[in-house]
């Protein structure tokens, strides 16, 4: 091969190092935001519909101990407040707004969410970040929103 060859051949393998660099890198990082907004909405949907059991298995070990509690006041309410919360549970609607990646292993997602009869959304927000141990995005923070 000739030098002009040599130089032709190092500039393409620049250029495509640089474009892959450009449209792969970042959408990495995307899918990991998205694995981490899926989370989050999972464990929102599940939560809020008093689902505690799946709720519990999408966070971290430390968020479990409340997730359970909830669980706890839940069934020790009277038979018929208990159902009329249930019900109530079943019509919460949650819905998506800003995710906010903060490093390649931590998301916020924020979230409205609207009770049955209720025209204004209570807004809380989700941190959830990737377990080293696990490998798997963990649900470690909630804050409700002003």
């Amino acid at each position: 091969m000739t030098a002009a060859g040599m130089d032709r051949t190092v500039r393409f393998l620049t250029v495509a190092a640089f474009v892959f660099a450009v449209t792969v890198i970042p959408g990495c990082s995307g899918g990991r935001a998205q694995e981490a907004r899926e989370v989050a909405e999972s464990f929102a949907d599940a939560f809020y519909s008093a689902d505690y059991e799946t709720a519990a298995g999408l966070c971290s070990p430390e968020l479990v101990q409340m997730i359970e509690e909830s669980g706890a006041v839940v069934d020790s309410l009277p038979g018929d407040v208990r159902e009329e919360f249930m019900e109530l549970s079943r019509g919460v609607q949650t819905y998506t707004g800003d995710v906010h990646v903060w490093s390649k292993d931590s998301v916020t997602v924020d979230f409205d969410i609207i009770y049955p009869g209720e025209i204004e959304p209570m807004k809380t927000s989700l941190t959830v970040v990737l377990r080293p141990d696990t490998g798997l995005w963990k649900v470690v923070y909630a804050q409700e929103r002003q």
